[in-house]
């Protein structure tokens, strides 16, 4: 009974405070209240040039290259580049690097062994690159995807889970140097 009586005077005053808020607004004003609901969204690079701020570490020792930069923040992120170590397949390059995909995700752990993150939810890309032909897929395949042009941004909705991957045209014979690769993500 204590408890029925002491939810209604609380229902009561809650009522009271927003008619005393209404009524001291006037009828055609609402309390103004500010939620920010959209996510931030932010960019790194990683260019090849930039040997102070784009890091190249092989945490295995084996060719699993992370490809890391560190956010404003000072979050280590980056981008994992598996080798498979023949060297006919390995032919994405960076800076000293050589590997058969660039992965934006960290399926072979290779991020977290660089102490670096994957990014959650990307929103956009734009890779430079010379060579051959480069793709972009998702799904974990070793097939497919669609072409990427060099230079130009392309705005996606991408998590880890998607496992979003760069690769080469797997019947071609050329290398590609990849110089550097800018992302969108939010938080």
């Amino acid at each position: 009974m204590k408890k029925a009586i002491i939810a209604s005077l609380l229902v009561a005053l809650t009522s009271g405070a927003a008619i005393t808020a209404f009524a001291l607004r006037g009828p055609d004003k609402l309390v103004d209240l500010r939620v920010n609901a959209d996510p931030v969204e932010y960019s790194i690079t990683l260019d090849a040039s930039d040997t102070a701020n784009t890091t190249v570490e092989n945490p295995y020792g084996n060719g699993r290259y992370a490809i890391c930069t560190t956010t404003a923040r000072g979050n280590k992120v980056g981008v994992a580049g598996p080798s498979v170590d023949i060297p006919q397949l390995d032919r994405l390059h960076f800076r000293e690097a050589n590997f058969y995909e660039l992965h934006l995700h960290d399926g072979t752990s290779t991020l977290i062994n660089a102490g670096a993150y994957e990014f959650g939810h990307i929103t956009g890309y734009m890779i430079t690159f010379s060579g051959g032909s480069l793709f972009f897929r998702t799904g974990g395949g070793h097939k497919g995807g669609s072409s990427v042009t060099s230079g130009v941004k392309y705005d996606v909705s991408l998590g880890p889970d998607d496992q979003p991957t760069f690769a080469r045209d797997d019947h071609s014979e050329d290398n590609i140097t990849i110089t550097s690769l800018t992302i969108w993500y939010s938080c």
